[in-house]
């Protein structure tokens, strides 16, 4: 089953994007020639450096770069910027904190993770050296952990 957005942003000028956030990545559809030759970019939030964004100017439209390391060429950094107006501003800031937030969430559940599996194996060893466990066991239940 594929996994639904929950949140849809729609950025009528400019490169014409729409934005589908979901638990894990973010989506960006480029509108191509007549609603054919759709460009479709999924990042995973896990990937995203930096967040950078260009308030629009008198004439110009802002921008929205979403970094994932990557954005070194001029095509690669096209397909991760959302171009916007005034008008959208409001829009464009509620995706980049809604973006942040998320990026922040995985951050924190990656750190209880590893404190977690610190824990788990520093219980692990106090078996082992209790010789609870032998070395088989502990090096089978040591190498389950570090997998994940």
């Amino acid at each position: 089953m594929a996994e639904l957005a929950f949140k849809e942003y729609i950025f009528k000028k400019g490169n014409k994007v729409t934005v589908y956030l979901y638990q894990s990545s973010i989506e960006l559809v480029q509108q191509g020639l007549l609603g054919k030759f759709n460009k479709i970019n999924l990042i995973p939030y896990k990937n995203i450096v930096t967040i950078t964004l260009k308030k629009p100017g008198f004439a110009s439209n802002g921008e929205l770069v979403i970094d994932c390391g990557s954005n070194s060429n001029k095509k690669e950094k096209q397909k991760n910027t959302i171009d916007f107006t005034k008008h959208e501003l409001e829009q464009i800031i509620e995706l980049k904190e809604t973006i942040e937030t998320k990026i922040n969430d995985i951050k924190g559940q990656r750190v209880d993770s590893a404190i977690d599996n610190f824990e788990k194996l520093k219980k692990l060893k106090e078996l082992y050296d209790l010789e609870i466990l032998s070395e088989e066991e502990y090096e089978e239940q040591k190498e389950m952990l570090l997998e994940r």
